[in-house]
């Protein structure tokens, strides 16, 4: 797909139509809000992650619950839109090898009690290629979850639909007590694969361990 086709296409949309209105810097919140309602991942007080968080449309969300008492950390090679008194902003890259220890430090030392990804790739419009880097995506995510996120935390990760996601979901059914996949509305395209995976109450460390070996 074209950019000029993609940029029609979200203009025309009524969920990007939605947030404008509403006041949130991207239709994302909406995903969110679909998956807190069914799944009360997060809390007041809540110290969050948000990892991809540009521009800021999950971020505002998260910052709306957990409220004056919680904190979020906005991780994103560019800086969001959305800006409160209650949310850190890491100009940092996800597959940066320092990436957990700067998000520790933004955190004061202590571990977060929610991460929540929505990084994407920059696709290519060639399936199997952007699958695939989702993947790796989502899979950094929870090597990154394994170092910041504390035990009984909760976790929701992006990823596209693949054969591969449905090892990596088997791999993580001990490490976390629910795990289940969730297609959000608003979707963009009827054809997209875009699904998230919400992991709740983290029961032990090491849930990445391994899972390098699905994109190998």
């Amino acid at each position: 797909m074209s950019k000029a086709r993609w940029l029609s296409e979200r203009r025309d949309d009524p969920w990007h139509k939605r947030a404008k209105v509403e006041g949130y810097p991207s239709r994302a919140a909406y995903k969110l809000l679909y998956i807190q309602k069914r799944y009360r991942v997060l809390r007041r007080g809540d110290r969050v992650v948000d990892i991809g968080s540009w521009p800021g449309g999950m971020l505002k969300v998260e910052s709306e619950i957990v409220g004056p008492e919680g904190l979020v950390v906005a991780v994103d090679v560019r800086e969001p839109a959305f800006k409160a008194p209650n949310v850190k902003v890491l100009v940092t890259d996800l597959l940066s090898p320092k990436v957990a220890d700067e998000i520790l430090n933004a955190l004061n030392g202590e571990r977060c009690d929610v991460l929540i990804s929505d990084a994407s790739p920059r696709l290519s419009g060639v399936r199997d290629v952007d699958v695939f880097n989702q993947l790796v995506l989502t899979i950094r995510a929870l090597e990154v979850s394994d170092v910041v996120l504390s035990l009984g935390g909760n976790s929701v990760l992006k990823a596209f639909e693949c054969e591969e996601l449905g090892v990596l979901e088997r791999r993580l059914q001990r490490s976390f007590r629910v795990c289940k996949r969730v297609v959000t509305p608003p979707a963009l395209r009827k054809r997209s694969s875009e699904v998230y995976l919400v992991f709740l109450n983290k029961l032990h460390e090491g849930a990445s361990e391994n899972l390098r070996s699905i994109v190998m």
